[in-house]
């Protein structure tokens, strides 16, 4: 990636009429600081995980040196108050990350450092305290949700490569809250073991529900294969697509919870429309994010037998503390809403931003 682009940017900056003076670019790219820098260009790191997790990338080496420490954590940026949910994740975290990746992270954050400013998809109220925290060293701006919900990724353009199933039809035959969603991501394989745990516990749930079962969710070399017998069970409650347009589904009021595995785009989403989640987390920010913002409303993890899978199911869909649940989901959902209304959090960080940006473009042209 860094050379074509290293290519087509040298093109923008002196072929292209205005020419080129700021790139945003991914944290976890790793090289738009450095291109940045030769092409005399405000450079942005734009931070697609949660405040939080940037914090625990930016301090990995002092996560490390003292994962056996039971006491506050108070030399994670930001985590005052938030050192009692970080603690039980930091081994976790670290364990998650491979050698390689560990690496790899470390080198993007560090070269990041260069960067001018970063922005991140939160709205500020959700993680104030992180974002306060990062800014008495570098400029930050909290400038989301940037979610398909609020009309950013509207393009004739297709955003996904992968044919999307039209659930529409079979949700409208369905009773308000009563289907569960579940999808675990685009990418990143799960264990068989776990995918078959989760079929048996649907199985045993009698919920409806729709299940984004790519095929190759336990790997890249043979497609999943459901357990016999089991599309037989579920044929009147359950719909398997292999993809869907994840916000029209969960958008629509039949839908009662959201089994995911909690990544940021998906965590923000079913929090803007107040749909509970259990999390299914598989690596890295996925484990953080269960914790730093709906912590009351995760009930099952990868590691569930069957019948705990059905019971937890069972528990947010239908049991005694769905009404709480769901009043906790709300709550978080409200906050959002409240930064993104006129001259919330989100217009006042726009403003800030485009004017800090605007001073440091002209400050390049000046001989």
């Amino acid at each position: 990636m860094p050379v074509p682009m290293e290519e087509f940017i040298q093109y923008l900056v002196e072929s292209a009429d205005p020419p080129v003076s700021v790139l945003i670019a991914d944290t976890f790219f790793g090289w738009h600081s450095t291109i940045a820098k030769r092409y005399d260009l405000v450079s942005m790191s734009f931070c697609t995980v949660s405040a939080l997790v940037f914090s625990l990338y930016y301090h990995l080496d002092l996560l490390k040196m003292n994962d056996n420490r039971k006491d506050i954590i108070d030399y994670i940026l930001g985590s005052r108050r938030l050192s009692k949910k970080i603690y039980p994740l930091t081994l976790s975290f670290i364990n998650s990350m491979s050698t390689r990746n560990a690496w790899s992270s470390k080198k993007c954050i560090r070269r990041c450092e260069m960067a001018d400013m970063f922005i991140c998809n939160i709205v500020h109220e959700l993680e104030f305290e992180p974002i306060s925290a990062i800014q008495e060293n570098h400029p930050m701006y909290a400038i989301g949700p940037l979610i398909s919900p609020l009309g950013f990724t509207n393009s004739l353009v297709p955003t996904n490569l992968m044919p999307e199933s039209d659930c529409t039809h079979w949700l409208n035959s369905k009773l308000p809250k009563s289907v569960l969603y579940i999808s675990l991501g685009s990418f990143v394989p799960c264990g068989k073991k776990e995918i078959d745990e989760i079929a048996q516990g649907l199985m045993l749930s009698k919920v409806n529900f729709i299940w984004v079962l790519r095929p190759n969710v336990v790997g890249y070399t043979e497609p999943y294969v459901l357990p016999i017998g089991f599309e037989d069970e579920v044929k009147d409650r359950g719909l398997i697509v292999s993809w869907t347009n994840q916000n029209e589904v969960i958008s629509h009021h039949e839908i009662g919870g959201f089994l995911t595995h909690f990544c940021w785009n998906s965590t923000l989403e079913s929090l803007w429309y107040g749909v509970t989640m259990l999390y299914f987390s598989l690596m890295t920010d996925q484990l953080t994010n269960k914790k730093l913002l709906v912590d009351e409303v995760n009930l099952c993890d990868k590691k569930s037998l069957r019948l705990e899978v059905a019971e937890k199911i069972n528990k947010l869909m239908c049991g005694k503390l769905v009404d709480e649940l769901r009043e906790k989901t709300t709550n978080v959902k409200q906050i959002m809403k409240n930064g993104l209304a006129l001259n919330g959090s989100l217009d006042r960080n726009l403003y800030q931003f485009i004017s800090d940006v605007t001073i440091k473009i002209c400050d390049r042209s000046i001989p």
